[in-house]
């Protein structure tokens, strides 16, 4: 079997016809149970990874992830890290001391755990499992091979039926701060969203959660004391130029709770690899990946890009959102920042996600940054490749709004 071959295996089980957790939340006692099936099936690798921290929250979830996961590997600990969505790969998922799964390990494993897909056909009272039930396991099947002695898991939509939630007793459980994202999904309302968000709290754990909203902080200080576990919370960094200074000071507080010390945390902290996260990808012009895809995130960008030392003469923003995302505030936000020319453009890698049509995005454009120029692409690689064109030295790229469209913009620009 061939690298794409395995890929398109994995891919190609979601043309089944199964109860979705991101279309159908009716029936989510069962997401879980499917999963544990399959899990079951191929030996609960999960119990066998001695050590956990899972990571919940609407925004700085993955930076938080991958910031505590660089200060336990420069703690002398061997680290997994699952992640999702992937910035630009399929095995960017799943890492090892921040190092991806290589081609030969992805192309083993799935053939490994082909048969037991099989068995579960045959077997499972359930719908077949989702394709993120399949990235879950097969991180767990990874890091249980690997022997690590921490798996830092980043939940990837929700918490309390997120796949995710399978893993057995996390030492450490994380809320970021909750905003309103997904509300298809998990609510209309923050109250809601941090219900779901909190049903990752189990007894046994210990909590952490930047989250300032008082009615949102009651109500995971409800259900930690509900479970006896402890609970700490971290307070609003003031003057902070990016959320990046919020999710610092929760992960400081996970490291001093480790007892780490603070020269490894710094080390840590200087070594994670934050892609897609205001990423300077060039200067001359200057060119920012940043993979914010909801309102708290936009507007945390457009404070960076305010509040930072960077500067230039034009901007051009290069932005695509998918379907259901908001798209008013955000692009409100955006225009604070006075773009010169708005290209609107669309996703082309993730076969699972709807994108906002391009015309869309310029009604929007224009009607709260009306003193931008407009132009539109179905093809982001040409939408980037004519806004360098245009672009002089001394202006600024900033291509945002969505994780999949930076990510797949993101191979053309660090090549």
């Amino acid at each position: 079997m061939t690298y794409q071959e395995a890929e398109r295996y994995l891919l190609s089980l979601t043309n089944l016809p199964r109860q979705e957790y991101m279309t159908d939340t009716r029936q989510c006692v069962q997401y879980l149970k499917r999963l544990q099936f399959f899990l079951d099936l191929i030996g609960n690798p999960g119990k066998k990874i001695p050590h956990y921290i899972h990571v919940t929250g609407t925004s700085g979830k993955g930076s938080v992830c991958s910031y505590l996961s660089a200060i336990l590997q420069a703690n002398g600990k061997k680290t997994g890290l699952y992640v999702s969505p992937h910035p630009t790969y399929l095995r960017e998922r799943w890492q090892i001391q921040h190092q991806p799964m290589s081609k030969k390990d992805f192309i083993r494993i799935v053939g490994e755990l082909k048969p037991k897909l099989n068995e579960y056909l045959r077997q499972s009272p359930y719908s077949m499992v989702s394709f993120f039930d399949l990235t879950t396991a097969i991180a767990l099947y990874y890091f249980a091979e690997q022997k690590v002695d921490w798996a830092v898991i980043e939940v990837g939509c929700g918490g309390r039926y997120d796949a995710t939630n399978v893993i057995p007793r996390p030492d450490i459980g994380v809320i970021t701060t909750i905003g309103l994202d997904h509300t298809e999904v998990l609510g209309t309302t923050k109250e809601k969203i941090a219900y779901e968000k909190i049903g990752i709290i189990k007894p046994g754990s210990v909590f952490f959660t930047a989250e300032t909203n008082p009615r949102i902080r009651a109500i995971i200080t409800r259900e930690c004391n509900k479970h006896k576990v402890p609970l700490t919370t971290v307070k609003k960094v003031k003057d902070a130029a990016t959320n990046q200074s919020q999710n610092q000071a929760l992960v400081l507080a996970v490291a001093n709770h480790l007892q780490i010390s603070a020269k490894i945390i710094e080390k840590g902290l200087q070594n994670a690899p934050q892609p897609l996260r205001f990423e300077i990808i060039a200067k001359k012009p200057l060119i920012i990946l940043d993979g914010a895809h909801n309102p708290d995130k936009i507007n945390n960008t457009v404070i960076a890009m305010m509040n930072s030392k960077l500067s230039w003469n034009n901007l051009f923003l290069i932005i695509g959102f998918s379907h259901d995302k908001n798209i008013a505030p955000m692009m409100k936000s955006l225009a604070r920042l006075k773009p010169t020319m708005i290209i609107s453009t669309r996703q082309t890698i993730n076969p699972f996600r709807k994108v906002q049509d391009p015309r869309v995005l310029v009604k929007y454009a224009k009607r709260y940054a009306p003193q931008s120029k407009n132009h539109m692409f179905l093809d982001p690689k040409e939408a980037l490749i004519w806004t360098r064109k245009q672009a002089k030295n001394n202006d600024a790229i900033l291509i945002t709004g969505s994780i999949f469209l930076s990510g797949e913009l993101r191979p053309h620009l660090t090549a």
